[in-house]
């Protein structure tokens, strides 16, 4: 539905409609028919900030499993027994996903392939819900020891989040195996997390011989500028393009809903990175707490993003509404980057044999 948004799309980039948003609009609580009863759900990055509270509006809500998916096991067990504590009859196992690592990726995917349908009760459930919200906001250039070693933002916000949201995909389907009178055949719900730094992204053509993803990883090194507010909205576009690009060509509705949710402005999380410069960090997190919202509100834009929109979020950029698409998107330049940046993902992330399972996607 973003895609028939372009008129509104330069009025909700700007400074006015977020200064509105943040300062008088509330985020509307979860409607009391919703519910998770029988279904399993994934929230990465969950023993913090967002993550952490995403998880606990998820178990309001009843459902059979929780997978809490975050990089230190030893902190995602201290969280999760919190939330035990809160939630006793809660069903909650914790997962080691290392969103910096590639390898990580895969051995979480492939564990997810391997336990998810579990056997419960004599059914069999797949992955129904999954929020993608593991990622970072650094001042300072830094690089991935993995791979290609891309700059760390570009590489835990968009490459990493891209392959996982793929290797999700086949189980979150409906299985063809369940009854049609089942809830379980509903499509699953994945949503990755946007921002509205992508709303007046800096990024633009690198020129012919140039490619996105390298422009965004050699060209942004501290040598050449590095920004890296302009590098977070910038990944964050990225994001943008490439769900609204997987959502019209590779997943069908009724199987997966794919949407992009923008919490706004949030304060107490731990998003942005401790190492940067003194005054940015003092800035920034005296903005959030004029602006921001709290985690708790923030996070449930996150379940109206997953849960609440239906099938109209598909491929689209939400709130607790479906919004247009950053502006650029509609624009001629906007449509040649996303195709590029498609190119570019499936090249970048050949390794993993992505493009064989989009196309089984489809069968």
């Amino acid at each position: 539905m973003s895609a028939q948004l372009e008129k509104e799309a330069a009025a909700m980039a700007g400074f006015a409609h977020a200064f509105r948003r943040q300062m008088f609009n509330s985020v509307p609580p979860i409607p009391e028919e919703i519910d998770l009863v029988g279904k399993t759900v994934l929230v990465t990055g969950s023993n913090v900030g967002l993550g952490l509270e995403c998880a606990r509006h998820f178990l309001r809500l009843r459902p059979s499993l929780l997978i809490m998916a975050v990089r230190s096991l030893s902190k995602g067990e201290a969280a999760a027994e919190g939330l035990r504590a809160e939630f006793p009859a809660a069903n909650i196992e914790v997962w080691e996903l290392d969103m910096a690592s590639f390898h990580s990726v895969r051995a979480f995917a492939e564990r997810c392939a391997q336990n998810l349908p579990l056997e419960q009760g004599g059914q069999k459930w797949r992955l129904h819900a999954a929020v993608l919200n593991a990622g970072l906001a650094a001042f300072d250039f830094t690089r991935v020891d993995e791979g290609r070693c891309r700059e760390t933002m570009l590489h835990v916000n968009y490459l990493a989040t891209a392959l996982l949201a793929i290797l999700l995909l086949p189980i979150m389907k409906p299985s063809p195996t369940e009854p049609s009178s089942s809830p379980k055949t509903s499509p699953g719900r994945l949503t990755l997390i946007g921002s509205d730094s992508a709303l007046n992204a800096t990024l633009s053509d690198p020129g012919e011989g140039v490619g996105i993803i390298d422009h965004l990883d050699r060209d942004r090194e501290p040598a050449a500028g590095f920004e890296g507010y302009a590098q977070y909205g910038d990944v964050k576009l990225l994001l943008t393009m490439f769900v609204a690009r997987l959502a019209s060509d590779f997943v069908s509705d009724n199987d997966v809903v794919v949407n992009v949710s923008n919490p706004g402005p949030t304060w107490g999380t731990e998003l942005i990175s401790k190492d940067g410069p003194l005054a940015a960090r003092l800035f920034t997190g005296a903005l959030f707490r004029v602006l921001g919202r709290s985690p708790a509100d923030a996070a449930r834009t996150y379940v109206h993003s997953n849960l609440v929109l239906g099938k109209e979020s598909h491929g689209s950029y939400t709130e607790w509404l479906v919004r247009p698409w950053p502006p650029t998107m509609y624009t001629e330049e906007g449509r040649r980057l996303g195709e590029r940046l498609w190119d570019e993902t499936m090249a970048e992330l050949r390794f993993a044999e992505i493009e064989e399972l989009l196309k089984g996607l489809k069968e």
